[in-house]
């Protein structure tokens, strides 16, 4: 039988009932009639597709070397390869990607449950889902859920404080360096020095098409980058520059706490470069930015050009709808700002997530944090910056651990979500305050729903074999308690059987007495 047919008579029978089906991504990826089955199950409305994915610690960085961990999705783009063979079941980020895209492009019309895999549910799957048990069978399920609500208003906060900054005690406290090296006088404003800022900035929130899986390296690598350059830079004697860190929320929303922060930061007219930093997860580093360049950020981009793909320039349109990097929304607030990423097109950002990219290449990230740091520190004239590579790589690796839970601020308190507790901790020593301001909004143009937890319960249908065994364990208990009560078993079963005879009998008796007789009959009979 070919494959379309195979999935027209699958789709026939499953489009008259809803089915729900457990299905492991190795067997989906490497099995056709799994494949096929998954594909067509997708398609189908009122059914449920429960996909098991690998754990994180199987699923490794970059591409399989001149071999397939897909061969079934090969197969529908006509490559070639031979299948990977690997001693446990490894897939690489590449296959996860390619299987996240299928998911993307067929159109699905069934529920899809995405559970991670685990010895529990690789045993449900044996147990329950595996056709027929020892003793029984299961065919019936229940899905529980709550009801989806819409969303209308949104409500977080912002994460922001100005980097610890060494001073100069012999130097004169009102003489600095601007970005040319040249000492000047730094003004003041009611006796208190104004210098101009340079903001670092992340946003801190996620979101996927799966709001509830693991959080994707394509949003935690900008915070974990921001957290690194935070800790390289503090302490270090920053100049004519305060260097502000700032954590935003609400980035599905036009990325809102930007312009929150914008809106309310008392300093705004003193920021020279609010430097935004977004998915890094590859090696090419692009600038993209939407406002003629500062002097402090034509310094900063000529010392980080070196490691630069290339620096895209590109208008913001003010009455536009959708913003695709959170630059565009300082720049609308007449701030300028750019934004380093991997990403060079211009992509929605629930669309850049890649759910399945559990974790980065930390090498990859370690080295551009290492360029961001390094150009930063002497467009601030801090001097040359030593860092060790490995170091940075160990404290990648350690908050790609922390960060793993989704922080959809959508519907999660934030201030609760444990990794943003272990964010705000860590940077307490750094700052030298903190401020968390709420970012509020009414939800204008988007539609979101809230994302409640799922559970289905299986049950065991038993055969006829197990409810004769119960019946026979049941009538051996009642003999033998009798039979210690009677103090004889030989009573015992007398008595039982008087008892059954008694209460057939008696039945007998009252289905005579009940039974009407001829006469009666004809009595009531209508002629």
């Amino acid at each position: 039988m070919t494959d379309a047919a195979l999935e027209d008579a699958l789709a026939k029978r499953m489009h008259k009932n809803g089915y729900t089906v457990m299905f492991r991504l190795q067997d989906v990826l490497e099995n056709r009639l799994d494949f096929i089955a998954f594909r067509t199950l997708l398609k189908s409305s009122g059914s449920t597709a429960m996909i098991l994915i690998p754990p994180p610690s199987n699923i490794l960085p970059g591409s399989p070397n001149g071999c397939t961990e897909s061969p079934m999705l090969d197969s529908v783009s006509e490559e070639g390869l031979p299948v990977c063979k690997h001693d446990s079941p490894v897939f690489h980020q590449s296959t996860m990607s390619a299987f996240y895209d299928f998911l993307l492009n067929c159109d699905p019309k069934a529920l899809l449950a995405v559970v991670e895999e685990s010895e529990d549910t690789l045993n449900v799957m044996r147990d329950y889902a595996s056709g027929v048990a020892p003793l029984g069978a299961v065919n019936r399920y229940r899905i529980i859920s709550s009801t989806y609500k819409s969303i209308s208003n949104y409500k977080s906060f912002n994460i922001f404080g100005t980097l610890k900054s060494a001073h100069n005690e012999e130097a004169d406290e009102n003489v600095a360096t601007d970005s040319s090296g040249k000492s000047f006088k730094e003004p003041k404003r009611d006796g208190v020095i104004i210098r101009p800022k340079i903001v670092l900035c992340s946003h801190f929130d996620t979101f996927s098409m799966l709001q509830s899986y693991r959080s994707p390296a394509s949003s935690n690598t900008g915070l974990i980058a921001l957290l690194e350059l935070a800790h390289l830079l503090a302490g270090l004697d920053h100049h004519a520059y305060d260097v502000v860190v700032l954590l935003t929320s609400g980035s599905i929303l036009n990325f809102q706490g930007a312009a929150t922060f914008a809106n309310s930061y008392p300093n705004i007219d003193n920021v020279e470069l609010v430097l935004c930093l977004d998915d890094l997860t590859s090696p090419e580093l692009y600038v993209h930015t939407s406002s003629k360049s500062t002097a402090f950020s034509h310094l900063f981009q000529e010392h980080l050009s070196g490691s630069l793909s290339d620096t895209i320039k590109r208008g913001v349109n003010t009455k536009a709808k959708l913003l695709y990097f959170q630059h565009e929304q300082f720049t609308r607030q007449k701030v300028h700002s750019i934004t380093l990423t991997s990403v060079k097109d211009l992509i929605a950002l629930p669309l850049r997530q890649r759910p399945f990219e559990h974790s980065c290449d930390v090498s990859v990230l370690a080295n551009h944090v290492i360029a961001i740091a390094q150009a930063l520190a002497s467009a601030l004239h801090c001097g040359p910056l030593n860092v060790d590579a490995s170091e940075v790589q160990a404290r990648i690796a350690l908050w790609e651990g922390r960060l793993g839970n989704p922080r959809c601020g959508l519907t999660y308190d934030l201030h609760k979500e444990e990794g943003v507790v272990s964010v705000m901790n860590y940077l307490r020593p750094l700052l030298e305050t903190i401020s968390t301001p709420n970012v509020s909004s009414k939800i204008v143009g988007f539609e979101f729903h809230s994302n409640k937890p799922m559970r289905v319960v299986f049950y065991r249908n038993r055969t006829i074999v197990y409810h004769v065994c119960v019946m026979l364990a049941s009538a051996v208990y009642i003999f033998i308690v009798w039979s210690i009560i009677r103090a004889s078993p030989k009573a015992a079963f007398t008595d039982i059987m008087e008892t059954m005879y008694g209460a057939a009998s008696s039945k007998q008796q009252d289905s005579s007495d009940a039974r009407p007789t001829g006469r009666s009959q004809t009595k009531y009979k209508i002629v």
